[in-house]
């Protein structure tokens, strides 16, 4: 790595780089012509580009999906992309600094609990995290199934598949979600109130149940896209101390965790049509 000042570009994909922000486990995301155009010209413009998403990685990979489009556009080869929300698969660490459930800042950049991990692949708590994940996730089923909520045949792919417990309802009614979140949340507390009695698993992971629409998602507290941004970063050799230009891209407040470091510019886009007006100027910088 030279000293030459780094350009970075950080995208979420869903509601940014396709034409809305829907959800639905076990499709890819479709990029529209124009965030091709777009994302070549970042390229262009000496730009790398991250792509960092709550979608898992296998999602990312369905034939015909969201990495075959990089490829064939021929973005792919230079590219990095961060399946789960900043993670590789179901990985788990603690490398930032959290306090009710949010980072720490200081002088305008992201504490770090201890130095970083270059390599993605290797985390403190992954083997315990997968544990908690599949006692929790068969607990999970065996609740629904007693409560009378019957969920879609996804759950069981989406189980061990990804950073969090992902699924769709046969009702998808609001009403519905509202009253699964609620017995979810019991069932999440009470099992984290077990492991942490035992002891026997290590110490439990915090985890919050969300409505995304299209179903329902149990993760991390800690996961989010920070996580990915650390990871390039890494990956690009960029120290805490090296001065880089950076861009971050997403339509929800908490896409803003991309921004941790002062010199990264999180922008929140209202959609697609949005997210090329403000590409636009910043081009005219460049």
């Amino acid at each position: 790595m030279n000293k030459t000042i780094k350009k970075i570009a950080f995208f979420d994909i869903d509601g940014v780089l396709t034409k809305n922000d829907f959800y639905a486990p076990n499709t890819s995301p479709i990029l529209t012509n124009e965030s091709i155009k777009i994302l070549k010209k970042f390229e262009e413009k000496g730009f790398k580009l991250v792509f960092i998403t709550a979608r898992s990685v296998r999602e990312l990979r369905i034939k015909n999906g969201f990495i075959d489009k990089l490829k064939k556009e021929n973005l792919f080869e230079n590219a990095l992309v961060f399946g789960a929300l900043g993670l590789d698969q179901a990985s788990y660490t603690y490398e930032f600094k959290i306090k009710n459930g949010k980072i720490i800042f200081k002088n305008g950049n992201a504490v770090l609990t201890r130095k970083a991990i270059t390599k993605r692949e290797t985390f403190s708590n992954l083997d315990q995290f997968l544990l908690y994940k599949m006692l929790i996730g068969k607990e999970l089923n065996q609740q629904l199934k007693y409560y009378g909520i019957k969920t879609k045949s996804a759950i069981l792919e989406e189980l061990v598949s990804d950073a969090r417990i992902c699924f769709e309802l046969e009702n998808n009614s609001q009403k519905e979600r509202t009253k699964t979140i609620k017995l979810l949340e019991k069932l999440v507390l009470d099992q984290r109130n077990y492991f942490n009695i035992t002891k026997k698993f290590g110490s439990p992971v915090d985890l919050r149940v969300r409505d995304i629409t299209t179903g329902i998602s149990i993760e991390p507290v800690e996961l989010g896209k920070h996580l990915g941004v650390l990871r390039a970063l890494n990956k690009f050799e960029i120290k805490p101390t090296q001065s880089i230009i950076a861009y971050a891209f997403g339509d929800r407040e908490s896409d803003a965790q991309m921004k941790i470091r002062k010199d990264i510019e999180f922008i929140k886009v209202k959609n697609n049509k949005d997210f090329i007006k403000e590409c636009e100027k910043i081009f005219k910088k460049y």
